[in-house]
């Protein structure tokens, strides 16, 4: 069985002048996470579900992944991602595509 070598460097994406987020370069899919408090509007419970929907396709498939959690230059909110090998993004993104239809918080990453 081949090994894979996980790169979790990150890049910034701007929304605007100010603010923005830090994503992994071969992050496949993520999800927001605001904690369980009553009015949060991306639970810690749901954006871990459902980040572990992608975990179990990736486990079927063979292939490798990481968890990564980054900031966002919102202070109540971190995003957690899935992070797989350069070489497997793009099988990984096919097994998912379908997937945040299917989900509340999770996301696709480019």
């Amino acid at each position: 069985m081949k090994t894979y070598k996980i790169n979790t460097k990150t890049k910034y994406i701007k929304t605007d002048g100010w603010r923005g987020y830090s994503q992994p370069i071969n992050a496949i899919a993520g999800a927001n996470n605001t904690g369980n408090f009553s009015d949060s509007p991306c639970p810690e419970s749901v954006c871990l579900s459902e980040l572990d929907k992608v975990k179990k396709i990736m486990i079927q498939n063979n292939i490798p992944y990481q968890l990564v959690w980054c900031e966002s230059s919102n202070v109540f909110c971190v995003h957690g991602y899935i992070v797989v090998p350069g070489l497997l993004k793009r099988r990984a993104k096919k097994l998912i595509q379908d997937l945040p239809a299917q989900t509340e918080l999770l996301y696709l990453c480019n």
